[in-house]
């Protein structure tokens, strides 16, 4: 089993989004009893409050349940529990230095590094007020996680109005060359080639308000995943 805390200044915004978004891909994935997550604060400022409550309507809004959750401080045994302690920035991981007395095994990152946005912060709301702006890096940073950890890739075609948005996405996910064309067969050449042989997908459908056309085609690029043998599910 793999451990993960994701760890923030205080406890009720950024590490706990982390923590349940990444429950809740792994839930997604079928692999939710291979990890155990949680997340801690760097202050002892919120010890027992739960997350905040604009962070958590909207986690909600998204489907994301963060229910009973109360913020608790990292402990100095924490490095010998975890496998892995993400930060939400550079203070954050300052800090677990100098309560771990560094990192002599290499667990200490920063979430926004699996996003291919090192060193960057994930942004936070309580300066921001934009809790949104938090979720998307959040989310981000939770897909890069999944994907560094398991080899699975996340492809979210629910704001894809149309089909030349829907190629945007399998371009930007896929890491898709210049030179492939924007058609299904190019699309299951890449999926049973290189470098993507091995690799396991999770895509989320258009919804049912989205443009007739983009539910359709993106139910053709359902099959294609399926007839390349790489599809982990889709919904």
């Amino acid at each position: 089993m793999t451990k993960i805390l994701f760890v923030c200044h205080g406890n009720i915004c950024r590490s706990p989004a982390a923590e349940f978004v990444f429950k809740a891909l792994l839930r997604r994935a079928g692999m939710a009893e291979d990890f155990e997550v949680a997340s801690a604060a760097t202050s002892s400022e919120e010890i027992g409050n739960p997350v905040y409550p604009p962070m958590r309507r909207v986690l909600a809004a998204h489907g994301i349940d963060c229910a009973g959750k109360t913020a608790r401080q990292l402990r100095r045994s924490d490095y010998e529990s975890y496998d892995l302690l993400i930060g939400m920035d550079e203070e954050n991981l300052w800090n677990m230095r100098r309560l771990f007395g560094g990192d002599a095994e290499g667990k200490l990152h920063n979430l926004m590094d699996y996003a291919g946005r090192p060193g960057e912060a994930v942004a936070d709301p309580w300066y921001t007020r934009d809790f949104e702006r938090t979720w998307e890096d959040v989310s981000l940073g939770c897909e890069g996680l999944l994907y560094h950890l398991t080899g699975i890739v996340l492809v979210d075609f629910t704001l894809c109005p149309d089909i030349p948005s829907l190629y945007q996405q399998l371009r930007e996910k896929l890491q898709w060359e210049e030179w492939y064309g924007e058609n299904l067969d190019a699309l299951y050449d890449v999926l049973t080639g290189l470098p993507h042989r091995g690799e396991r997908f999770l895509l989320t459908l258009p919804g049912s308000d989205a443009p007739k056309e983009a539910q359709l085609y993106a139910g053709r690029i359902q099959r294609c995943f399926e007839d390349a043998g790489v599809l982990l599910s889709a919904e």
